[in-house]
């Protein structure tokens, strides 16, 4: 009569470690599920703890618990944020505007208005660095975060063994959608010079991708509200104006706006083609006062009538 009891008990016992391995393995998959999402959703965390605004476009960082999540954001340093004020496009000075846009997506852009250079970032919570992958000049940033606040981000650059404190402010704010940002990489590869000669048709949507960052750009000071608009720096054949869109002179085009191209020979042609589309006709929207609504609604109709020019 004992050796059927013992033989119960030594089941349920087998049963019981049959059972908890099973358990433990569940929470193993669970955790490397969750690791992997992680690592592979760079998206879902820069969401995470974040509110969105009024109309929904942009979310607000200053709920944001993670370093990373408010890292995705355009960061400006403290000193040069004010450089813009008064600079005319035309503007032969050259003014230094330090800033980086980190991406959610991985990417990033960096001095858009200065020497501008784009890669992969990454950061690393454990030693509170941020890397910087160099595609243009071939070099890696790495800096040490000091002090961080959704508005306020202080950096030391300890790849060049600096002790210097670098103070960065920011919005404190982003589009939900980041293709929205005129600074994500995907909306910046228009300004990468090519290593080859390129087609017509290569040129026309080269064009066409500069145009795509004005409407962002214009998109971008409306919904965040920017209290300075200036185009100093950003690579264009066109003159911005207050309600009025114009074309620069040859003698006025920048090397920047050169540069996007594989020769001078081939930005000319863009510059033709952009001559071209100017001479089109285009309604502005009466009763407007807003100058950056009026500029951006017919910028975004010369983007869909550079289609029908050639």
């Amino acid at each position: 009569m004992q050796c059927p009891k013992f033989a119960s008990q030594n089941f349920n016992i087998v049963t019981r470690k049959y059972f908890i391995a099973i358990v433990i393995s569940a929470f193993i998959f669970s955790c490397n599920s969750k690791n992997n999402k992680d690592a592979n959703s760079k998206e879902d965390l820069a969401l995470e703890n974040v509110k969105s605004g009024e109309n929904g476009e942009l979310v607000y960082l200053d709920t944001a618990e993670s370093i990373h999540n408010i890292l995705c954001q355009e960061w400006v340093l403290a000193d040069d944020a004010d450089g813009l004020e008064g600079m005319e496009e035309t503007s032969k000075f050259e003014v230094p505007y330090r800033s980086f846009y980190f991406s959610t997506k991985g990417t990033f852009v960096k001095n858009p208005r200065n020497t501008f250079d784009c890669g992969t970032w990454n950061y690393d919570d454990a030693a509170k660095t941020i890397t910087l992958n160099n595609t243009i000049d071939k070099t890696k940033d790495i800096y040490k975060i000091a002090k961080i606040a959704s508005d306020e981000l202080t950096l030391v650059n300890v790849g060049i063994n600096s002790t210097t404190n670098l103070k960065f402010i920011a919005p404190g704010k982003r589009f939900k959608d980041p293709q929205a940002e005129p600074y994500l990489l995907d909306n910046n590869k228009w300004r990468i010079k090519p290593k080859a000669k390129e087609s017509d048709s290569a040129i026309h949507q080269r064009l066409k991708e500069n145009l795509n960052f004005f409407i962002l750009f214009y998109k971008n000071a409306l919904a965040k509200d920017e209290k300075t608009v200036s185009f100093w720096g950003l690579p264009s054949c066109f003159k911005w104006y207050g309600g009025a869109i114009f074309l620069k002179k040859k003698e006025e085009l920048k090397e920047n706006w050169i540069d996007c191209f594989y020769n001078e020979d081939q930005a000319m042609q863009a510059y033709a083609l952009a001559d071209r589309l100017l001479s089109q006709k285009y309604n502005w929207p009466k009763g407007e006062q807003n100058w950056l609504k009026l500029n951006l609604a017919v910028v975004e109709l010369m983007y869909k009538k550079l289609d029908e020019v050639r």
